[in-house]
């Protein structure tokens, strides 16, 4: 995995995520883009929306990274979070941020990563499947719920924001 201060170059983030699925036997299928993917509408065109997720990296008032994994569709609650953790607060990552703690560019963020703090969103395990981040900003990567689970063992919440 990236990490340790050692970046990829781009292109290749996902070759390292690839290379460390397979050496945790995790099922996988990468879903390439000609263009980076920056929406769920542009990710919509070749997967369906309800099982698309986002890899958010947070930093919260301690300034200790984490990671939140929740539905695309969905809005994060900053709230719900700073609640679970019992933190004053927590903030987006900026994009050095994103790459120090993460190893991947914005846009690129799998669920595995360095962090290893992690929170996966209730609504999440729903589906048998995940498309998530997939290293580099025209891939995702399909992966079975389980081995997220699994792998992160993270906390799961209600960690989504109602919108009324």
């Amino acid at each position: 995995m990236p990490g340790n201060g050692e970046y990829p170059v781009a292109g290749t983030y996902s070759e390292h995520l690839r290379s460390f699925l397979l050496s945790r036997g995790v099922w996988h299928r990468f879903i390439e883009f000609d263009e980076p993917v920056k929406t769920v509408e542009q990710a919509a065109r070749k997967v369906e929306v309800e099982q698309i997720v986002k890899s958010i990296v947070l930093v919260d008032s301690n300034d200790a990274p984490l990671l939140v994994i929740l539905p695309a569709k969905n809005r994060i609650s900053y709230r719900k979070i700073k609640t679970l953790l019992g933190v004053k607060d927590v903030r987006l990552a900026n994009e050095d941020e994103i790459l120090a703690y993460s190893g991947f560019p914005v846009g690129g963020v799998p669920p595995f990563n360095p962090l290893r703090r992690a929170l996966v969103d209730q609504e999440v395990l729903k589906n048998p499947t995940a498309i998530a981040g997939g290293g580099d900003i025209n891939k995702l990567v399909e992966l079975h719920t389980k081995d997220i689970i699994e792998i992160l063992k993270p906390t799961i919440a209600d960690l989504t924001h109602e919108s009324r």
